[in-house]
């Protein structure tokens, strides 16, 4: 079992379907007796998980992160702020918890027990403009398709919104003008329904790129798609299940693997990063490898 000196959990009542205070229940116990100094902080609105990362992130040893996608976005954006980075550990109470996934800790308790065992891997971060994301960001198609969720879909449905939103959204899919510039001047430009910018393999539960990508390959993979319809979407949801997948389509995807690139778009559109749109494109990316050590689960 290994010991931690100081950690500080932190924790969003609001995410996922789950109940806190049981939540809360479950996890201390397990691991109280493994961390001298526990403490634990609520979030109560949009930025407080990023400010506390940034604030103490330097004075613990281990940050846990107890939500979705979108706290583990903003706990990503406030320890790249600051110097002392400690170990980040993912307790996965949100909805699709992708991140989670990729750590090969998909559920509450396959992350207690990696918290226990202190497996730990070394991970990518992507630097976008001011920012940073640890899985994906993309616009076009995918920003679509998030807009559409409805609160109702998403609390009726769960990760199966995602998935019915995007369906949705092909029956008129958007074409915009891209032009791409790669850090080693490699230069792209034409018509697109979406840009992917990807350094995990996970969106919306679904596993769409486990064959190429892997958190802590040094690489962004960049996927430019070119046509859509509900063939693609097809494609999309069956790679994760079949060999058969959207890979096998050059004619409608593009693929780069850079360290750097800009991406500019006609018109300007939403860029939506691990399910959080704060900017518009342009936008650059920036490859910071191994920048954040991470809880990983042993199978």
């Amino acid at each position: 079992m290994t010991m931690y000196n100081k950690a500080l959990l932190i924790y969003n009542q609001a995410a996922g379907q789950g109940d806190a205070s049981e939540l809360l229940e479950k996890i201390v116990p397990r691991l109280a007796l493994s961390i001298k100094e526990f403490t634990l902080r609520q979030t109560e609105q949009q930025g407080d998980a990023e400010d506390l990362c940034s604030s103490y992130g330097g004075e613990v040893d281990l940050i846990l992160i107890m939500g979705g996608d979108g706290t583990v976005h903003e706990c990503v954006n406030g320890l790249m702020k600051q110097s002392g980075r400690p170990t980040v550990a993912v307790l996965p109470t949100g909805t699709c918890n992708d991140l989670s996934r990729a750590l090969n800790a998909p559920t509450l308790d396959n992350a207690l027990d990696a918290i226990l065992a202190g497996h730990t891997t070394e991970l990518d971060i992507i630097g976008q403009n001011d920012r940073y994301f640890s899985n994906f960001s993309g616009v076009g198609l995918i920003t679509e398709a998030s807009k559409e969720i409805e609160e109702s879909t998403k609390d009726s449905f769960g990760k199966l919104g995602y998935i019915i939103s995007a369906i949705r959204s092909l029956k008129e899919p958007t074409t915009f003008t891209y032009e791409v510039e790669t850090d080693t001047g490699v230069k792209k430009s034409g018509e697109a329904v979406m840009i992917l910018a990807m350094n995990g393999q996970y969106i919306g539960t679904v596993g769409l790129f486990e064959d190429v990508i892997s958190l802590d390959d040094g690489q962004l993979h960049l996927f430019i798609i070119k046509e859509a319809g509900l063939t693609l979407v097809k494609n999309m949801y069956n790679q994760a299940r079949t060999d058969e997948g959207w890979l096998d389509n050059p004619e409608q995807l593009e693929m780069l693997n850079v360290q750097s690139c800009t991406v500019k778009t006609s018109p300007s559109l939403d860029v939506d990063s691990d399910g959080e749109k704060t900017e518009q494109t342009p936008v650059t990316y920036q490859m910071h490898k191994h920048a954040l050590s991470f809880i990983h689960h042993q199978a």
